[in-house]
């Protein structure tokens, strides 16, 4: 008998283990994180999820990034780009990708090389439309300009490797 349990643990041992699957949304099945927008100019980030939870904060910024970390109902909780987390309302959101500078004078370079020539320099905390993001680098539109910024100058592109074209929400 001891023989069956060491070969049985023995064999499960060396089976292979699954890779954990990716998180998703429970009401929209979409991944967990993701980015949005905000599309109204005035939105209450609330405590919890419905209008009986206060108000936290009140975005008063349209195409603001925001990272949806959970749904409930219509509900969204979202942490934006200093850190902040709360609860919105998915009709306060768009698919639509957008990325917010979090360095002053980011360069908006012409190819995704830090030696490519300067489309211009953003200001911290403008907002610009995403397009794409790979290797380390996000192509962004920025006042008609289209260029690449590193990942890690902007809030809103971390997810490698993804085209930004949005998702319904």
């Amino acid at each position: 008998m001891l023989r069956v349990r060491f070969a049985f643990l023995l064999l499960v041992g060396l089976l292979p283990v699954a890779a954990p699957a990716a998180e998703t949304g429970s009401e929209t099945g979409l991944s967990l994180p993701r980015f949005v927008s905000v599309k109204a100019d005035r939105a209450n980030l609330r405590a919890g999820p419905g209008t009986d939870y206060p108000v936290r904060w009140v975005y008063r910024r349209e195409h603001l990034p925001v990272q949806i970390v959970d749904e409930w109902g219509h509900w969204r909780a979202v942490r934006d780009p200093w850190g902040g987390e709360g609860w919105l309302h998915k009709s306060l959101l768009s698919g639509r990708r957008t990325a917010m500078v979090m360095q002053d004078l980011t360069p908006l370079k012409r190819e995704p090389s830090p030696a490519a020539e300067i489309v211009l320099y953003a200001e911290r905390r403008i907002i610009g439309t995403l397009e794409l993001c790979r290797a380390g680098w996000c192509r962004l539109s920025i006042d008609g300009r289209a260029g690449w910024m590193p990942a890690a100058a902007i809030y809103g592109g971390e997810n490698e490797g993804e085209a930004a074209g949005g998702v319904r929400e």
